[in-house]
């Protein structure tokens, strides 16, 4: 293409940009990461506009991951992704300042303890030691799963079965299509606190202290393993480990290999209440109201994160740092690297018992029977939502639904999407 000098006139330049084929119009937006960058961009003229709003443009991808990292890879693609973004922000707007839809899912006697969704269905198991599958897009109940003597502690679905773990010292399989029990493992003498389900076998533990594997396939237990002094209250399966939080204060790691103990963390002085493993490094939290973050390969203490003034009820990792709950309602976000404290969030008036990241935004669940809402950047309550009669027990978000379970029997749906607005966009 041969393009003559265009002097000092900048309606010239204008001209000569028209014909930028849009290869490099897509070559300087490589350099955007911000939408008002995008949009001033477009100003330029309109062949730019023409080029950044089609709904072909390579570069919302980028955009979508940058402003919506938590749901852009949960939410299914829509035919572009100029739709998808006009819907995520629809949804961050009304996470932040308005008011959602709420529905109440009524079928459990006791009050709900634990969640999971899968394929458009909500599972959750109660006190009552029943196990309910609903339908979350019209909240109808389909299925109520009946057989533990005891309240449900875990759920996990996954390859077309339900595995329920509970107070009973019973693990169960069921076949998610008919709703029958495939298998119950017994062998635990005391009720099941943790549970989970990978590569093939079961790994549970339980309030007589031990962790038991079992194969999934046969249901035939496999290992026992025994050298914890007290219940099992954390377990993480990592990179062929196993890890193992107690009520004695120590973390173990375990060789899935062999089944042998190859460390044992010793530090706090309280019942291990959190457990994560990330980035070479495992965090604990503690009811002596202390974090502690531990070098994974040699099993030193790197950090003690000390100042709070309850036990530890609630551990997030975010974007290198830890974000804790506490028994006396306090939030706080740390810097993993220096240990130093960041921010403290004050408004919930009991344990913090769930914390969820979304968008820059967090989530949080408490036994002052509030759900609140913060801005991740500057700490501020952004909302609460008071709906619930009793301790909120667990959490779990689906695009734009924010699904709670509470001690008042009922679970609640607060659907952040604002159709109206999406579509007039």
């Amino acid at each position: 293409m041969a393009v003559q000098s265009t002097g000092n006139n900048p309606q010239n330049a204008v001209g000569i940009i028209e014909y930028f084929p849009s290869e490099v119009v897509y070559e300087f937006t490589k350099h955007i990461n911000n939408l008002i960058d995008f949009r001033n961009l477009s100003l330029v003229c309109r062949h730019f506009s023409q080029c950044i709003f089609n709904c072909n443009f390579p570069r919302w991808q980028t955009l979508l991951k940058s402003h919506f990292p938590s749901s852009f890879q949960t939410v299914p693609l829509p035919p572009t992704p100029m739709v998808l973004y006009k819907s995520l922000k629809a949804i961050d707007d009304n996470m932040r300042t308005g008011t959602p839809q709420i529905q109440t899912l009524i079928g459990h006697e006791e009050g709900v303890l634990c969640q999971d969704i899968k394929d458009g269905m909500l599972f959750s198991g109660s006190l009552d030691g029943s196990i309910k599958i609903w339908d979350l897009a019209s909240g109808k109940e389909l299925k109520s799963l009946i057989g533990h003597q005891s309240g449900i502690n875990f759920l996990k679905v996954k390859d077309g079965m339900l595995f329920s773990a509970s107070g009973d010292g019973t693990i169960k399989i069921w076949d998610l299509a008919s709703g029958n029990e495939l298998k119950n493992l017994m062998g635990h003498p005391s009720g099941i606190t943790c549970l989970k389900v990978q590569d093939g076998m079961l790994f549970s533990g339980s309030l007589d202290g031990t962790i038991k594997i079992w194969d999934l396939a046969s249901g035939n237990e496999l290992k026992s393993l025994t050298g914890h002094h007290d219940r099992i209250t954390r377990l993480k399966v990592q990179d062929g480990m196993l890890y193992s939080g107690s009520g004695d204060g120590t973390i173990k790691i375990w060789d899935l290999a062999n089944s042998n103990e190859i460390k044992s963390l010793a530090g706090h002085q309280g019942i291990i209440t959190c457990l994560k493993v990330t980035d070479g490094m495992v965090i604990s939290g503690s009811s002596d109201q202390t974090i502690k973050i531990w070098d994974l390969a040699s099993g030193k203490e790197l950090q003690s994160l000390n100042g709070l003034q309850d036990r530890i009820t609630s551990l997030k990792v975010n974007d290198g740092t830890i974000i804790s709950g506490s028994a006396d309602g306090a939030i706080k976000i740390w810097d993993i690297e220096s240990g130093k404290e960041l921010q403290s969030l004050n408004g919930h008036q009991g344990d913090v018992t769930n914390l969820k990241v979304k968008d820059g935004l967090l989530i949080s669940g408490s036994w002052d029977r509030t759900i609140k809402i913060w801005d991740l950047e500057s700490g501020k309550e952004l909302q609460s939502l008071n709906e619930h009669e009793g301790w909120i027990t667990c959490l779990k978000m689906q695009d734009g639904k924010l699904i709670s379970g509470s001690f008042d029997n009922t679970i609640k749906i607060w659907d952040f999407t604002p159709p109206s607005k999406v579509s007039n966009n």
